[in-house]
């Protein structure tokens, strides 16, 4: 499974769980490196900072100072759970499997040791055993946050809305200072395409942990712009060898039209997976505005090798053989992008505007019928077929088309279309069709994404 943090995986797992741990108020990985080291014998300190290790990825270290409030705490059964966490965030279900047995020896029927093994088969995508292992720890006594942020996850994973719900609203009872329940209710609106609401679920586990990378992440995708692109840094400065995060923060400085500073972010991607290909896809969307198209061929190609099916590649490479001239190429391209991804109405558009370029309306018209039949409602797509009503000499069906993208959605140039209607009716032979220029290359790869039903971050 491609784990990138943008996309917010379930490796990423459980990150800010009990919330039960006093961490000080500055919760920079340096802050909680310095209360370790000054409070060496304090178990709190020495969780906190683990914890924060994990988020940054280095477990090697995280496990060196939960080791460490194990040692503190005796191998108690919450310190050891804390050490599990590693191997969750890590999707290892070997070793997840090998850290929840610590918690076996000490006390096998215990709650905690159920919501392990529960998390486990999680990782592993064995959802039915680890529901078993949900209500064997339910019916067991211990403090229910951990039973309750678990199920919650569960139930999200599979895509249960309403049980999922309850589940994070019993954890947030349970400890309200915690973050995780919140983030997991920003997974699930996400999935069920409810971004209003993933977004306040989301700004809500912001308030509990500021750090949190993924939560910075989700949320920079989700309100985009100047404060989305600083959350993203706040994350990538969290978790800068994470190659999704590389990834996002390139994305959204290429929204900005920063093209340097995202084509380093996608190098930085590259390096640390050179297998990564939203990181060739931006490299090829960077090279494309700066008019270097044999580079961005190159990037796009390798891309949609890694990944065929990935439409806003193959949508990319499409303006590349259209800026080089090359139209039958660039319309067969476009055409691609459009069955890989129906809901984009702008492979179809690009097709239809080069076909009437090239006085082929009975083409541009097969283009937009099957795209207005997706969306009947789309503005640029009824303006283009106006055009080529008019290029047949065809004055009554262009009329109602353009006077359609009047009351339509889409982003249109409203004098120019009434233009056209007021032209229809002064000029003997109808208003001379008008072909849009290509749109200018999107600063961006492709919009957030919602998580699917049956991934995202375990929390």
């Amino acid at each position: 499974m491609s784990r990138p943090c943008a996309l917010l995986s379930l490796s990423f797992a459980l990150l800010t769980g009990s919330g039960h741990a006093q961490t000080p108020q500055d919760t920079s990985l340096e802050a909680l490196a310095e209360a370790a080291r000054a409070r060496p014998g304090n178990a709190d300190a020495q969780t906190a900072y683990g914890r924060a290790l994990i988020q940054a990825g280095d477990y090697t270290r995280a496990e060196r100072a939960l080791r460490g409030a194990s040692r503190i705490r005796r191998g108690s059964l919450e310190s050891l759970y804390e050490l599990a966490r590693i191997a969750f965030a890590q999707n290892d279900y070997r070793s997840a499997r090998r850290a929840c047995r610590a918690l076996e020896r000490e006390e096998r029927n215990a709650a905690l040791t159920h919501v392990c093994r529960a998390r486990a088969f999680l990782v592993w995508n064995r959802s039915g055993r680890a529901f078993e292992e949900l209500e064997a720890a339910q019916a067991a006594s211990g403090p229910p946050f951990e039973t309750h942020l678990a199920f919650g996850d569960a139930y999200r994973l599979r895509a249960d809305v309403e049980q999922a719900e309850q589940a994070y609203q019993a954890a947030i009872a349970d400890s309200p200072t915690s973050a995780a329940p919140h983030a997991g209710l920003g997974m699930l609106y996400l999935a069920a395409r409810r971004t209003n609401d993933a977004r306040a679920a989301f700004q809500a586990a912001r308030q509990r942990d500021p750090e949190d990378p993924e939560v910075n992440l989700a949320l920079g995708r989700i309100v985009g712009g100047s404060e989305g692109l600083q959350l993203i840094e706040r994350a990538v400065a969290r978790r800068p060898s994470d190659p999704g995060a590389q990834v996002a923060l390139g994305e959204a400085q290429l929204a900005a039209s920063n093209l340097d500073a995202a084509d380093a972010a996608f190098s930085a991607a590259l390096e640390a997976d050179s297998r990564r290909a939203p990181a060739h896809a931006g490299k090829g969307l960077v090279a494309l505005e700066r008019g270097e198209l044999d580079a961005a061929e190159a990037s796009l190609r390798r891309a949609i090798e890694l990944v065929p099916n990935d439409a806003a590649a193959v949508l990319a490479l499409a303006r590349v053989s259209e800026a080089r001239g090359d139209t039958r190429e660039a319309i067969e391209s476009y055409r691609h992008a459009s069955d890989l991804d129906p809901s984009n109405p702008q492979g179809l558009l690009s097709a239809a505007r080069i076909a009437l370029g090239q006085n082929r309306a009975v083409l541009a018209s097969a283009f937009l019928d099957r795209l207005l039949q997706r969306h009947p409602n789309l503005g640029p797509a009824l303006v283009l077929y106006g055009d080529a009503r008019a290029a047949q000499g065809d004055r009554a069906g262009a009329r109602r088309h353009y006077e359609r993208a009047l009351s339509a959605g889409g982003d249109i140039d409203r004098a120019d279309v009434q233009g056209r209607i007021d032209a229809l009716a002064g000029a003997p032979g109808g208003p001379r069709p008008h072909t849009p220029p290509p749109p200018r290359p999107r600063a961006g790869r492709r919009a957030p994404r919602p998580a699917q039903a049956g991934a995202g971050r375990a929390v």
